[in-house]
């Protein structure tokens, strides 16, 4: 244990890169196998959302096995959270403490498990939940990562928001927990099938997995690849809208671009150039595509996904202080933010 807490957190962050690839290929090394499984067929109304990778006929052993592996998974990861905050120190390093690899060694496990799980029974908890409980999940933890970010890159054009201190401190605290929710529970949603939907989602989920394990290190606050695990949302939510057809694409891919040229790319330490290229190409995409291919009124397809988001980030925003007063853990609703976040190492 000694030797491996001398590995550095960005070694950490390369061996989730290679195990997301190395899953990958497992999955597809799978996709002949699972051609055994009938699946259940989408009723004679259905409007593109069916989910269509559940059994036809699951069975107690389908349902219980992922269940099981969702909630102990969970469980874990929840109390190396704990442990983290509570048993071990804050201090932020650039070299991995045993929390990190307890929690990295929990989620490897727990991806083993999920792969033959899938091969043998392969249902996730998809057969039991709706669809869009994934998604909500996954804008939820997009969301909250704007929030947090605005100390250090703004929420409009590098623009800050003036939220409170304690706010932060709050986020701070809980922000573990419901970003391993989201990811835990968008892991044992899906089965481990061979689409490129799937396969680009298992890869985003895993990367997750691994920040979230690398808690208190200088590489979970690193900006670029926080930005890397925000964008990597893009080409899974595009695949999958094309999957489901409808011109959902366009909502998708251009509302996720447009929230990283409006907040995420002003926390990557670009020149203004550099910003204005991609601005002016995102400009220039929109009018092409409403001009040529879609119709100009269908341009409020751009700013649905942003308008979820960034509405998100003020109601929190808002309960959280409404309540706050409440308790009485505030004197005044006035901001006072001030504190500045530790930083990253290269940032």
């Amino acid at each position: 244990m000694k030797t491996l807490t001398r590995l550095k957190d960005w070694q950490a962050a390369n061996f989730g890169i290679v195990l997301a690839v190395g899953v990958c290929l497992a999955i597809l090394a799978m996709g002949t196998w699972l051609t055994r499984y009938e699946l259940a067929q989408p009723p004679l109304d259905d409007v593109g959302f069916f989910y269509e990778w559940k059994l036809a006929q699951p069975d107690f052993w389908s349902r219980a096995t992922v269940w099981i592996g969702f909630v102990v998974h969970q469980v874990a990861i929840w109390f190396t959270i704990w442990w983290a905050q509570d048993r071990s120190s804050r201090k932020y390093t650039d070299t991995l403490k045993p929390v990190n690899l307890i929690a990295l060694g929990i989620n490897v496990v727990f991806i083993i498990l999920h792969y033959l799980q899938t091969a043998f029974l392969y249902d996730g908890i998809a057969q039991d939940i709706p669809s869009w409980t994934a998604q909500g999940a996954v804008i939820m933890m997009l969301y909250i990562i704007m929030t947090m970010e605005n100390r250090r890159r703004g929420m409009f054009f590098g623009r800050k928001l003036n939220f409170r201190k304690e706010f932060y401190d709050w986020l701070k605290r809980y922000h573990g927990y419901a970003f391993s929710f989201a990811v835990i529970y968008t892991f044992w949603f899906h089965p481990m099938v061979p689409t490129w939907g799937h396969l680009l989602g298992f890869v985003h989920v895993i990367l997750v997995m691994v920040q979230g394990s690398l808690m208190f290190t200088r590489m979970h606050l690193n900006r670029r690849w926080i930005v890397l695990l925000e964008i990597l949302v893009l080409p899974h939510a595009a695949l999958v809208a094309i999957n489901q057809g409808g011109g959902l694409v366009y909502m998708f891919v251009l509302g996720f671009a447009a929230i990283f040229i409006v907040t995420q790319m002003h926390g990557l330490g670009l020149k203004p150039w550099v910003k204005n290229l991609f601005g002016a190409s995102f400009a220039l995409t929109v009018f092409v595509i409403y001009a040529f291919i879609r119709q100009p009124f269908q341009v409020n397809e751009v700013i649905r996904i942003p308008f979820i988001e960034y509405g998100l980030v003020f109601v929190t925003y808002w309960l959280w202080l409404l309540f706050a007063r409440l308790a009485g853990k505030l004197n005044r609703f006035r901001a006072n933010d001030g504190t500045p976040l530790p930083t990253a190492a290269g940032d």
